[in-house]
């Protein structure tokens, strides 16, 4: 994914969540699917979902790299990726806007 290291993600105001141990879920309203997530990727989403005015790469590694011990380098292509992922559901808005197949099927 190739993303400006500024851009700010957003979690989705159709998506709510809950967690455990085992990780979380996601449910999103919108469109009635829900998500499982590993703890690890559920520890990505409560950071994203915490921040209302969105959270950059940057704070995301920072916050990861407090928890695992892992690279910087190997925990940025991570969080690169799962953030694709997330965008391309509609989970997450990079800088407040929705993904292209998210805005399509809101219209369709």
């Amino acid at each position: 994914m190739k993303t400006n290291s500024n851009a700010k993600w957003l979690a989705s105001l159709d998506v709510r969540s809950t967690y455990s141990e085992d990780g979380a879920v996601l449910l999103d309203i919108q469109k009635g699917l829900c998500y499982s997530l590993n703890p690890v990727a559920a520890r990505v989403w409560s950071t994203v979902e915490a921040s209302p005015s969105g959270v950059d790469l940057r704070g995301l590694v920072d916050v990861m790299e407090t928890h695992y011990t892992i690279s910087r380098e190997q925990l940025e292509r991570d969080i690169k990726e799962y953030l694709a992922k997330l965008e391309h559901t509609g989970l997450v808005q990079r800088n407040g806007l929705l993904h292209e197949s998210k805005a399509a099927g809101a219209r369709g």
